[in-house]
């Protein structure tokens, strides 16, 4: 992440503001550019405890805080080489289940129709992977599903998985095509990878235990985990009508709000590698 990012954490903390580096990449996004001929403190977006604390930080003249405050300021008035959130941001949806009628693919389908302006989500399905075999690999190699899977991935700025909940787990589908994935080329498909991770379940917990479960494998493949939001569709079969579309008004805000952090997210990211590139 870029170093202003983590330059404004501890500023943040103090203001009461999330203070994640897309919650930041966020905040600048929103309230820049900031007029020149306003002061820091006298921007309208503060409250009035957060206002008096940057003229209390002046007034002290305290390096530490004055610097960082100055940066902030700074930040606010830039016009160019901040995160574009208007840019294009292709985003592949993966549904963990191969059911037809699939909530979790349905919750893709979802996304899909809610994702905030300049992101594109595709929707892709496990159907034709088999179980992996290290056999089949050594006499066939990898199947033509993975292979097809794989360049759908590494065309896309970043993945979503959407992962139903089995026994308390992860599905043995959804673990057996991610098994595959990484016998291709695991470091170009997975390493820094930015990926989500929302799931439904007709349990009444959602799928907490399922995406708790992702999280070890997650780390070892070296993905970059979005961590700034959650999703978790409890009694799904509540939430869908027959036609697998979703219905209910407060799981499409949450979703709305998941997509707009996420899409936050694969921006900021992008351009602290732009950065740490041309440095």
């Amino acid at each position: 992440m870029s170093d202003s990012l983590f330059r404004f954490h501890d500023l943040f903390a103090q203001l009461g503001l999330p203070n994640t580096p897309e919650a930041i990449a966020s905040f600048l996004e929103q309230h820049r550019p900031l007029p020149n001929d306003v002061l820091l403190a006298d921007a309208p977006f503060w409250s009035e405890s957060q206002a008096e604390f940057i003229r209390e930080k002046r007034l002290q003249d305290s390096p530490e805080w004055i610097q960082i405050i100055d940066q902030l300021s700074e930040a606010l008035r830039q016009t160019s080489g901040v995160v574009n959130l208007s840019t294009p941001c292709r985003v592949l949806a993966l549904s963990g289940s191969l059911r037809h009628t699939s909530y979790n693919t349905a919750l893709a389908q979802a996304a899909q129709t809610l994702a905030p302006q300049g992101m594109a989500i595709e929707v892709a399905t496990l159907h034709g992977i088999p179980l992996y075999d290290g056999d089949l690999e050594s006499k066939e190699g990898i199947p033509a599903a993975v292979l097809a899977l794989k360049e759908k991935i590494l065309n896309a700025d970043a993945l979503l998985l959407v992962t139903p909940e089995y026994n308390n787990g992860v599905p043995g589908v959804f673990k057996n095509s991610i098994d595959w994935l990484s016998r291709t080329d695991s470091k170009a498909i997975f390493s820094g990878r930015i990926t989500g991770l929302i799931g439904a379940s007709m349990g009444g917990f959602g799928t907490v235990s399922s995406q708790a479960a992702w999280l070890p494998t997650l780390k070892m493949l070296g993905v970059s985990l979005y961590s700034g939001g959650s999703l978790l569709v409890s009694r799904a079969q509540n939430s869908f009508d027959e036609q697998g579309k979703l219905q209910d008004e407060n799981i499409q805000k949450m979703l709305t709000t998941y997509l707009q952090g996420f899409q936050t997210f694969v921006h900021a990211s992008h351009m602290a590698r732009t950065q740490e590139k041309a440095n």
